[in-house]
């Protein structure tokens, strides 16, 4: 084995700061690709106007390359614009009518977890239903750990899911990479957590955009139910810095290079979940 390290680890402030540091750390691996990276981001959902422009510089390099944009990937998690324009009802009941029309192969993150589905003796979104629990159990019954995404979409039962075994199962790439999500309940402070899997996660055209995306989602969970977003911990199984015919190495390296030199600055804002 190449690498006999088990496990990688990242902490920092803020999702720009976490990718920054777990890129150079994928980079400075032989493959440009390590296994078990776990990335933990103290305040995901605050976004420095120091940090939005290092969001440009990352957006601007993908575009330029034609790559999907920050916001795209985002989005693939969170649907932003929504919930910016209508609330979460707009959230709840017109985004899954726009996914469904708009779906395409497997589908995005967004739409398995906010389409309505029946559960149970209901219909209902399956986020709206985490919501709807955590919510209850902040009041009443604090659980801690009882909020999970599960990675089947087989039982009845099931709080979330992200995979869906008749149309993934087959799939060698182009499956889903985001696996599981798992909510944390800490009422000692009224938090909310969140932790997501990924079976593979891309650092260049990806990551980013998933904390992002990532850290909406979190935010929209905790307000919705009457919380403060907490803390975000993202555990990719494989992690890697991926090349295309569009770039190489050293074009990742300067894009870096200059992401650190926008840094120098820095100043914070609040990021709402849009």
């Amino acid at each position: 084995m190449a690498d006999s390290k088990l496990i990688h680890s990242v902490e920092a402030e803020s999702v720009v700061d976490a990718w920054l540091t777990a890129t150079d750390t994928i980079l400075a691996s032989p493959n440009k690709s390590i296994f078990n990276l776990v990335v933990g981001i103290h305040s995901p959902v605050i976004l420095g106007e120091i940090d939005q422009l290092v969001c440009r510089k990352v957006d601007e390099f993908l575009r330029a390359r034609k790559s999907q944009p920050l916001i795209t990937v985002a989005n693939t998690i969170f649907p932003g614009g929504f919930y910016r324009d209508g609330g979460a009802r707009a959230v709840y009941d017109d985004y899954p009518e726009s996914y469904t029309i708009s779906k395409e192969k497997w589908g995005t993150y967004a739409g398995r977890l906010f389409t309505k589905v029946q559960l149970r003796s209901e219909k209902t979104s399956k986020i709206e239903r985490v919501v709807r629990k955590l919510r209850q159990n902040a009041a009443s019954n604090p659980l801690r750990a009882a909020y999970e995404v599960d990675v089947l979409d087989t039982v009845d039962g099931e709080e979330v899911s992200t995979y869906c075994a008749a149309t993934d199962a087959n799939m060698g790439i182009g499956q889903p990479c985001l696996t599981h999500l798992s909510f944390k309940l800490h009422p000692d402070d009224g938090t909310v957590s969140l932790t997501a899997l990924y079976r593979s996660q891309y650092y260049v055209t990806k990551a980013l955009g998933n904390f992002v995306g990532l850290a909406q989602l979190l935010a929209f969970v905790a307000t919705e139910a009457g919380l403060k977003p907490g803390f975000l911990v993202c555990h990719a199984t494989m992690a890697k810095v991926d090349l295309s015919n569009n770039w190489n190495l050293e074009d990742v390296r300067k894009l870096t290079e200059k992401c650190k030199d926008v840094k120098a600055l820095g100043v914070a804002t609040e990021l709402s979940p849009v």
